[in-house]
């Protein structure tokens, strides 16, 4: 398996409100045959200092946890179907954590963070995903976007309001409608899906520090320059993206993810 996460303050913030952890892990069944399985968490915390740095913390924290006493510690085998509702269970638990803690200290109150949260399994991504983070998938045909922001600028775009390209460019585009940790504890919302993978896919997920500042061509190129269907240099590759960001302005903290389906 191949991947890579990089995360940069950026030119701006005084500290990093996103936070994010891939990992993978292999077992051998008593038949012989292998589990492989491939887990991409990312977050972009809100609320300023150490609210926003807690909430992104602590949501990937507690879907980590909660991955790693199901597969490593219980030994639970799911369905596809049956996994993406788990997830959501995951995302419940830490949007429910981010809203306690936030309710239990004044210095937290309202605190929040996006989430996208991947799972591979065989050949296909589990994805899950609340604000406006983003997920991609590269290969031969180019970028594709394989998530929808919940935002205030994307539903003037499905309303027809706005362009893709204006919406880019909008002057309140960074104006979330779904995130983890604010409200009542009431059940947040979360969009997922199974996503086919092939050989040589390559998975992003990134923050809007990334996704905000760089026009789509401007990442597929990037991606186009480094792409090896048979292996790519994820780490010279996510250097690129974050460098490409940063002078662009860096005015918010960069964070990217990345994993390629290498089976043959």
């Amino acid at each position: 398996m191949i991947f890579f996460t990089l995360s940069d303050i950026g030119k701006v913030r005084r500290n990093n409100e996103d936070y994010a952890e891939s990992f993978a892990f292999e077992s051998c069944n008593p038949d012989g045959s292998f589990d492989k399985m491939m887990v991409m968490l990312l977050c972009d915390g809100m609320g300023g200092g150490p609210a926003g740095e807690r909430a992104s913390y602590l949501a990937v924290k507690t879907m980590k946890n909660s991955i790693v006493d199901d597969f490593f510690v219980k030994g639970q085998k799911y369905e596809n179907a049956v996994l993406l509702d788990h997830i959501d269970r995951y995302i419940q638990m830490a949007h429910f954590h981010i809203y306690k803690e936030g309710m239990e200290d004044q210095s937290l109150y309202g605190m929040g963070t996006t989430i996208v949260a991947g799972i591979v399994l065989n050949d296909s991504l589990l994805l899950s995903h609340v604000g406006d983070s983003r997920g991609y998938c590269y290969n031969k045909k180019g970028l594709d976007q394989l998530t929808k922001d919940h935002s205030l600028v994307q539903q003037y775009v499905d309303e027809g309001k706005i362009t893709a390209d204006e919406a880019f460019r909008h002057p309140q585009k960074n104006i979330i409608t779904r995130v983890l940790g604010p409200g009542n504890g009431a059940p947040v919302k979360v969009d997922k899906k199974e996503v086919p993978l092939k050989n040589g896919d390559i998975i992003m997920f990134c923050t809007d520090g990334l996704c905000g500042v760089l026009e789509k061509t401007i990442i597929n190129d990037i991606f186009k320059k480094n792409y090896n269907p048979r292996g790519t240099d994820l780490k010279a590759l996510a250097n690129q993206l974050v460098k490409a960001a940063y002078e662009k302005g860096g005015s918010d903290n960069i964070t990217v993810s990345l994993y390629q389906h290498i089976t043959k």
